[in-house]
């Protein structure tokens, strides 16, 4: 099949972008020919079709812009010219099968999808994150999970200025969700979405989106580029992310000062890093250590060397890749009981479950982990198995070949 794989960006600059290169590599491997459709960006990697990419929205401050421009942006948001003729153009030139689409809001819109839709091109779409129920994508206000919105009403994320605390930017999301409600830009051409986990397919389910238009097919991961490559005795718990505070990075660094026997790394950035820190020294937590941003083998080694990945999540979304590669390493891992966490960190026998922004919930179940290494060990051994048998990248293209093959129309 000829697949035109859709994102924003055409580089591992998220883990949609990242899933969505893997999975291209996976079904050139099986034969396929992948055509990339995104925006033009000069981080991109490299492609015959580049010339045909979309131009990039201009997102500067608001308040910078005049209000022509303010205006303009917020039309393009709703529905882009551009990116629809540049679909087309595309289209006609590539004669693909299937669309596979990933993240297309903002910059693209769904106005790729109608050109694609007319040509007989089969239409799939991720769901990689909350954005089709959620203006600010996350789900997340005042330190907990929020699902106030939902179809035709999106009042809440004004009055809560869920869009980078901005009213203006939160009417713009607001605006853009209730138009695409109101035109069914996505469930009116969307042949079928993937949801990455159960919690997915269920709000997908809030929207009237079910049965035969919904395939439940978890991320994969390469278990045999992720393989156990310690003892099973990690001398530290490890926290692989971004700084952000639906990440739980408080919660989590108050339950390890109150644990100074426990060494915890955390690797990443995010807005949250220097009151991390700062927070991690007032409460004296020697134990804690920032290594700020780590490449993907350096992540490896990170995790080769940990007794247990720890994810104290606040917000509700897909399982992360991270999981399924401790998992793949034979490493267990603590996570918080909220959307699709608990489908893979099964409580007792590949990790741990906590309560959400709970300090004495988190603390107790890293200590009960990191007491009984052999129970660590047991966990990563399951975990493995796990991953081997329902999570392999061989099981994956199945899946999702099976969905192509669902939706073709030539």
């Amino acid at each position: 099949m000829r697949i035109l794989q859709i994102n924003r960006l055409w580089r591992p600059s998220s883990s949609a972008g990242r899933y969505m290169l893997e999975l291209s590599r996976l079904l050139e491997q099986r034969g396929h020919e992948v055509i990339p459709f995104a925006v033009q960006d000069p981080g991109n990697q490299a492609s015959a079709y580049s010339s045909l990419y979309v131009s990039p929205l201009n997102l500067l401050n608001p308040f910078r812009m005049s209000l022509g421009k303010i205006l303009g942006t917020g039309a393009r948001v709703l529905y882009s010219r551009e990116a629809r003729n540049r679909a087309a153009a595309l289209a006609d030139y590539s004669r693909p099968d299937i669309a596979h689409v990933h993240k297309i809001d903002l910059h693209m819109s769904p106005s790729v999808l109608p050109p694609l839709s007319r040509r007989g091109v089969g239409i799939v779409m991720t769901v990689h994150d909350n954005k089709l129920f959620c203006p600010a994508r996350q789900s997340y206000q005042s330190g907990a999970a929020c699902y106030r919105c939902r179809p035709y009403h999106y009042g809440g994320c004004i009055r809560g200025t869920c869009v980078d605390g901005s009213r203006l930017a939160s009417s713009l999301g607001a605006t853009e969700l209730l138009a695409h409600d109101l035109l069914h830009a996505y469930t009116g051409k969307v042949d079928c979405f993937i949801a990455p986990s159960w919690y997915m397919a269920d709000r997908l389910a809030a929207r009237g989106v079910t049965g035969s238009q919904v395939a439940v097919i978890p991320y994969f991961v390469d278990t045999d580029a992720w393989r156990p490559s310690g003892s099973g005795d990690g001398e530290y718990a490890l926290y692989s992310g971004r700084l952000l505070p639906r990440e739980g990075i408080k919660i989590l660094i108050k339950a390890f000062a109150a644990l100074p026997q426990v060494p915890l790394k955390i690797a990443g950035t995010g807005i949250l890093d220097h009151q991390a820190r700062k927070l991690a020294w007032e409460l004296g937590a020697e134990n804690i250590e920032f290594l700020g941003y780590r490449t993907a083998e350096e992540t490896r080694s990170l995790l080769a060397g940990s007794r247990m990945l720890c994810l104290p999540y606040e917000s509700p979304g897909n399982v992360p890749q991270i999981v399924l590669q401790a998992f793949a390493m034979g490493v267990p891992a603590i996570g918080t009981s909220i959307g699709g966490l608990p489908e893979v960190i099964r409580h007792g026998r590949t990790g741990m479950l906590a309560q959400p922004g709970d300090v004495d919930s988190l603390k107790e179940v890293v200590f009960a982990l990191w007491r009984n290494p052999g129970l660590c060990r047991e966990m990563g051994q399951e975990a493995r198995g796990l991953m081997v048998e329902e999570y392999s990248s061989g099981l994956h293209y199945e899946r999702i070949a099976d969905v192509y093959r669902r939706v073709v129309k030539t």
